[in-house]
């Protein structure tokens, strides 16, 4: 009979702490965050079970009255959307151990295709992503997680039941939000030795605020317009005819009522502010009824005798005539955006902390690992990182070969992104007019963080001096928007378990197109040092592609940090 004995094992002690930024308190965007993880005070800490943390608050141009509309961050990435590139030295500065330029284009490609309720649930509830709260959409549209105010990027006027007051900036909360870092070495199992990197010094840069913020879905025209609020009547009483509340051409309004699809069943469930402008558009073609003057909301409030939600406004006159709930034939739009000559939306982070895990390995241990240093001992530390290699291709391009410098020793495979480069004004991204058209009718205003496909007929990379797959890539039904090429999402989800993403959805396979090649399976890896790399596509369709591109191509790699001594380098 034997008895387990524990000689040799190490009791650990792990706590929480909190480490703030150390250049400022209260940061803009385009700004740099620095934060620094002090040896003497974090020894050894647990990186995949720390986070940034800080608060961020959303801040219209404007709060005249016809001017203010709800906003939220990104419903797919929230806050992560904020942070554009991330640099990760060691504490004197000498060694770059971790660099990841697209920070946000390359979080957006995990969380889009590594997704499933509860994980967008718990990135609502901690990042200040979208959640799927009612308003859903029961009208034909694509699920949406961006068309609720209830996240807590806004805050009600008044009780709920009946909304008045003006929604001004300070309406905007202070949303506190945890972010997990999605870089090689915070995303890692094993525990980070910091005592013997002095400390890690990190370098944080703000994205521009109009790729971030983003309007309600159900408000505007060129998302999904069958989840806009729909016209009931004009008085909430319908006739068994079904034109009793209808508005006539000529005659003055100031009430117009909302029927109860989508799930419009109370004022806080109206993406609606009040001071916001509207406007009454053609359901089937999206043109505006013409109204003199302009409609802006002055009251928001749940009417009990018709269960319908009754809006308030100042007196108006439509040029034409329009019908009631009878064929859902209107639909209501915002036009606060589109009336300014501009609009910059801006947002502001402060108190930004690391919180880390710290981990007590015991005063036994930590003299034992030096004295093996000493002794002239290394220590080879691993971690699955990424590089993003950028080329720039022009619309006219139609086949290109794309050159990729990859002198990765221990490679996993590739992931490009060609996001849309095409310069666009504040107002187009807000309002997604006149940007990349994902499916009829449904524009994208995530532009410059998702990959598009453009018309794109087929791909195939070039590599050990053979085509890779031997043959074509066919992705012309996907980019036809109406149907799926199979083997391109199969050689997808292969090149994203080789890069450590789990592949739960291809729900966004449009909506964020992306293309990959695994270059290891079963564990392994690839030495790409001296290589030919290359990605040759084909854009010779019917259809030419209408968009400049940035590709972002993210190779997925191990790094290793080899600490001998007091020098540390870094092999890629």
């Amino acid at each position: 009979m034997s008895f387990f004995v524990a000689d040799n094992k190490i009791s650990i002690k792990q706590e929480s702490i909190a480490i703030p930024s150390i250049n400022g308190l209260n940061y803009n965007p385009g700004q740099l965050i620095e934060l620094k993880i002090d040896p003497s005070q974090i020894k050894f800490f647990d990186p995949k079970n720390s986070y940034l943390q800080f608060n961020v608050k959303l801040q219209m141009p404007t709060e005249a009255s016809g001017a203010v509309a709800k906003f939220m961050l990104d419903s797919h990435i929230g806050a992560q959307a904020l942070i554009k590139d991330i640099r990760i030295h060691d504490g004197n500065n000498n060694a770059l151990l971790e660099e990841i330029v697209g920070y946000n284009i390359a979080t957006m490609l995990k969380y889009d295709y590594h997704c499933n309720d509860s994980l967008r649930n718990k990135r609502a509830l901690s990042e200040g992503a979208g959640g799927r709260i009612t308003p859903h959409g029961q009208l034909g549209t694509r699920q949406s997680w961006q068309n609720s105010h209830k996240q807590g990027f806004t805050v009600p006027d008044d009780d709920g039941e009946t909304r008045t007051g003006l929604l001004k900036n300070a309406s905007y909360c202070n949303v506190k939000v945890c972010l997990p870092l999605n870089t090689g070495i915070f995303q890692n199992d094993k525990v980070f030795p910091s005592m013997l990197t002095n400390g890690l010094r990190i370098q944080i840069l703000l994205e521009d605020a109009d790729k971030v913020c983003r309007m309600c879905e159900g408000v505007m025209l060129n998302r999904k317009k069958r989840l806009n609020p729909f016209f009931h009547s004009s008085n909430g009483c319908l006739t068994s005819t079904g034109a009793g509340g209808a508005m006539v051409n000529g005659t003055d309004y100031t009430t117009i009522f909302l029927t109860q699809d989508n799930g419009y069943l109370d004022p806080a469930s109206v993406p609606f502010a009040v001071g916001e402008r509207i406007a009454i558009v053609l359901a089937s073609t999206g043109v505006e009824v013409a109204t003199v003057p302009n409609i802006t909301i002055s009251k928001i409030e749940f009417v009990s005798g018709f269960n319908l939600i009754k809006l308030t406004t100042n007196a108006f006159t439509p040029g034409t005539t329009i019908n009631t709930v009878a064929n859902a034939s209107h639909l209501l739009i915002s036009k606060s955006v589109e009336g300014q000559s501009s609009y910059n939306m801006t947002y502001s982070v402060k108190d930004v902390n690391i919180v880390l895990q710290s981990l007590d390995m015991g005063s036994q241990y930590e003299a034992d690992m030096l004295r093996r240093m000493r002794e002239g001992g290394t220590i080879n530390y691993d971690f699955l990182s990424m590089t993003n290699y950028r080329y720039s291709q022009l619309a006219s391009d139609l086949v290109a070969q794309i050159q990729l410098p990859i002198e990765n020793r221990r490679m996993k495979s590739v992931i490009c992104v060609p996001t849309d480069s095409s310069v666009y004004t504040n107002k187009q991204i807000l309002q997604a007019s006149g940007t990349y058209e994902v499916v009829s009718g449904e524009f994208q205003d995530r532009c410059g963080l998702v990959g598009i496909s453009d018309n794109i007929q087929s791909y195939q990379f070039t590599y050990d001096g053979r085509l890779q797959p031997s043959r074509l890539v066919d992705c012309s039904k996907t980019s036809s928007k109406t149907s799926v090429s199979q083997q391109h999402l199969i050689e997808l989800e292969k090149a994203l378990t080789a890069g450590g993403i789990s592949g739960q959805s291809m729900l966004e396979f449009n909506n964020n197109f992306v293309l990959g090649r695994s270059v290891a399976v079963q564990g392994g890896v690839y030495d790409a040092r001296n290589r030919q790399f290359s990605l040759n596509v084909n854009y010779t369709g019917a259809s030419a592609p209408g968009k400049n591109k940035l590709w972002n191509n993210f190779v997925f790699h191990i790094r290793r940090m080899t600490i001998a001594g007091d020098t540390i380098s870094v092999e890629v």
